[in-house]
């Protein structure tokens, strides 16, 4: 429940500061990612429709077209992990920024910056796009499998949704964790101790991507946002009762 209503704070208090006119800049970079999105959505549309041929087969179109919507299903899960975290990827230098303006706006702690920290980020933020996207693959994969034994594959678009939103969600948390020095492998054990939180910050960003057209431009900037006072809510709430 904690994790819900931090969500809902969280959420409020984004928009909040958006509709004060702080961080506008930030959709900037969103409106040049938007038009690739279309490009893709279209592609994958375009593709979807075109799979249909295989119905009409004789005797057998039926079961190939099974197969085939099938397989077109984990090729659009994967897509859609590939894409989020390329949107992530791309836009990691901006959100680096916004989340540190985002932390001082509410705390007033200023930080230091340079290049050679900037550039520490952006790699830093390739390297857990990378790990979270094993982590994916490897998950994943292995819950087709379990999915198929069991006859329960109908839950594995289900299951894909929470496992990108966990690693998205992580992504968003990161910028705060790398700001306060947190290594990397504690940020990753900071991830699976907070598995709600992750997941709960990466759907609302899932969500957002499918506002037509408006979706792809304020889902990072939000996601940012979000995980950026979540995070500073879960650190003040933990300072608490260590007092």
């Amino acid at each position: 429940m904690t994790a819900f209503k931090d969500h809902i704070y969280a959420f409020k208090r984004a928009l909040t500061l958006l509709f004060q006119g702080k961080f506008l800049v930030y959709f900037i970079p969103g409106l040049v990612i938007a038009i690739l999105f279309y490009f893709y959505t279209w592609g994958l549309s375009s593709l979807g429709g075109s799979l249909g041929f295989f119905s009409k087969i004789p005797w057998i179109g039926s079961f190939i077209a099974v197969g085939v919507e099938t397989l077109f299903g984990w090729v659009n899960s994967f897509s859609i992990f590939i894409f989020q975290f390329t949107i992530i990827t791309l836009l990691s230098p901006f959100h680096t920024m916004l989340s540190e303006q985002v932390e001082t706006n509410e705390t007033g702690q200023k930080f230091d910056s340079n290049w050679s920290k900037f550039f520490n980020d952006i790699l830093r933020t390739i390297g857990v796009v990378i790990v979270g996207g094993i982590f994916y693959f490897i998950i994943y994969i292995s819950w087709v499998f379990f999915a198929w034994m069991l006859g329960i594959s109908f839950l594995s678009p289900l299951v894909s949704a929470i496992l990108i939103g966990f690693f998205t969600g992580f992504n968003s948390y990161d910028y705060s964790l790398e700001r306060h020095d947190v290594s990397v492998l504690q940020s990753w054990i900071y991830a699976f101790s907070h598995p709600l939180q992750m997941i709960l910050t990466g759907g609302v960003f899932t969500l957002l991507l499918f506002i037509p057209y408006l979706g792809v431009v304020i889902a990072p900037v939000l996601l940012t946002m979000v995980g950026t006072i979540n995070f500073l809510r879960m650190k003040e709430r933990k300072n608490e009762k260590l007092k």
